[in-house]
């Protein structure tokens, strides 16, 4: 019989989140408050070893039926499978091959089938020797998104990580997380690994202390020099006051402490959003698209809604169609990894190939709504939606013959009334090349769509001067075209203005 002491695979984590802000200095904001989650193996959670009373107070996998859950869905690629192979999945992609052995998942579990937006989750990575190889982060934001980021212990590491820390890495901003912050910057995280590994054999003659990881994240300004971080912007920190082995009474006993932590995430992040922009002053950076990545960081993009499928479906008909006319073949690239290329290729291929990348569904939405393919053109680099890597063949491609002698149709012209006179250089054609011919019903769904389109700008336009909401000067969700016709780019703030983001300057 082995004298090796086991560890507990499971632990209760009672944890203090503080965040504080630091710039600009007239908007300084700083608070804590309490929160609950589990550190748990990820073989252990997989075989159900951790259920507790038969899944009803703790169990893996469905939603509803149990106190406190805990699913695969919300995480990682929404491409199916078991957590364990969503986040091999993961480390593959960035060229991790060697195999996983188990790793600690630390995260917010559901609470009678509520799921809250879990802001961070942290997968510590051990080989089957028990060495830790990996730390991935698991960032979401409140629309839905994930992003993955993958921190090496001793690959790029800074030279001396912060007072009581094992570990620090600092690196470039590329997801899109608070609306107080553009994209750019710099983040520095340090962080206390895992006592021990997640097998639940330690090979010392005594149990080693229960794990305690805490994960401190700084958010540094881009500086003049893109690859140097600037002052301090931020800084957030998570750190677990009390591990207790996961079982029923630990378990309980901590709900009875914290009855509502696993509820008040959102409401938290509302409520210290709307001090930030009414009393704080801090004017919003409008949702971005993701930025393309090989292999994509994103791992959880925006599904397309009802309009950007509808205009998916015409994009994709009429280059079925449009390639056997022109011989040329397109791709089309997607940047959420869950959806696969396609491409439309001709009976008889020319030397020639078209190849779209696009980052979001506002791709084809943008292709339906531009009076022309040069208009599109510009919207899509404006909002960094699209690039082709070829402009003159996109043209040619999308471009629909004209009618001899034929006015703009009346949907050309509630086109070319949207864009106003942002890009008077740019010719109109009488004809959009996707629409459909009129006096069909298909031409009458085209037209509803586009028109919904168009009220949408106005209708987010009167909603955000209804709540006094301010986005930052230029970034406005609804000015795509003036964005286009000065060259610049989308409410992403990847580029830097001056004064951007700061607190409003009163007139």
């Amino acid at each position: 019989m082995s004298n090796t002491p086991s560890c507990p695979r499971g632990y209760v984590l009672e944890n203090k989140v503080t965040h504080a802000r630091l710039l600009p200095v007239r908007s300084k904001h700083a608070f804590t408050y309490p929160t609950l989650a589990l550190l748990l193996s990820l073989n252990a959670l997989e075989d159900h070893s951790l259920d507790l009373a038969g899944g009803w107070v703790f169990g893996y996998g469905g939603r509803w039926a149990r106190l406190v859950g805990l699913r695969a869905s919300p995480y990682l690629c929404p491409t199916g499978g078991s957590l364990r192979q969503r986040l091999e999945t993961v480390l593959l992609d960035r060229g991790f091959t060697d195999g996983l052995g188990d790793a600690w998942m630390l995260t917010m579990p559901s609470l009678l089938g509520f799921e809250g937006i879990n802001p961070l989750t942290v997968y510590f990575c051990y080989r089957p020797d028990g060495t830790l190889f990996l730390v991935v982060l698991e960032v979401h934001n409140t629309f839905g998104e994930a992003h993955v980021y993958c921190l090496e212990p001793g690959t790029r590491e800074d030279k001396e990580p912060a007072r009581g820390f094992d570990h620090q890495w600092t690196f470039p901003r590329a997801f899109h997380v608070s609306p107080f912050n553009d994209r750019s910057g710099f983040y520095t995280v340090s962080l206390n690994r895992p006592s021990h590994p997640p097998s639940g054999i330690f090979p010392a003659a005594e149990l080693p202390p229960p794990p305690l990881p805490s994960v401190r994240v700084h958010l540094h300004t881009q500086s003049d020099d893109p690859a140097v971080p600037g002052p301090l912007k931020l800084t957030a920190l998570l750190r677990p006051t009390a591990a207790t082995p996961l079982t029923t009474p630990a378990l309980l006993a901590a709900l009875a402490r914290t009855p509502l932590a696993l509820f008040l995430s959102f409401a938290r992040i509302v409520y210290v959003a709307w001090i930030l922009h009414y009393l704080k002053r801090l004017d919003i950076f409008p949702r971005p698209a993701p930025l393309p990545a090989a292999p994509a960081a994103t791992v959880r993009h925006l599904p397309a809604g009802p309009l950007e499928a509808h205009a998916q479906h015409r994009v994709h008909a009429f280059l079925a169609q449009r390639v056997r006319d022109t011989g040329v073949p397109v791709t089309l690239v997607p940047a959420d990894p869950a959806l696969r290329s396609v491409t439309f290729s001709p009976p008889k291929a020319s030397a020639r190939a078209l190849t779209i990348h696009y980052t979001a569904p506002l791709f084809f939405a943008a292709l339906l709504r531009a009076p022309s393919p040069q208009h599109a053109l510009r919207l899509g680099a404006a909002d960094r939606i699209f690039s082709v890597d070829d402009p003159a063949l996109f043209c040619s491609t999308f471009a629909a013959p004209p009618p001899p002698n034929s006015p703009p149709s009346w949907r050309q012209r509630l086109r070319t009334g949207a864009v106003g006179g942002a890009l008077p250089a740019l010719p109109v054609p009488p004809r959009h090349a996707l629409d459909a011919s009129p006096f069909s019903l298909a031409a009458l769904v085209d037209a509803f769509v586009l028109l919904t389109l168009l009220a949408l700008d106005r209708i987010e336009e009167g909603v955000f001067r209804a709540a006094r909401a301010r986005p930052v000067r230029g970034t406005e969700p609804w000015a795509h075209w003036a964005r286009a016709a000065r060259g610049e780019g989308s409410g992403s703030g990847d580029v830097r203005r001056p004064g951007e983001g700061s607190v409003r300057r009163e007139e």
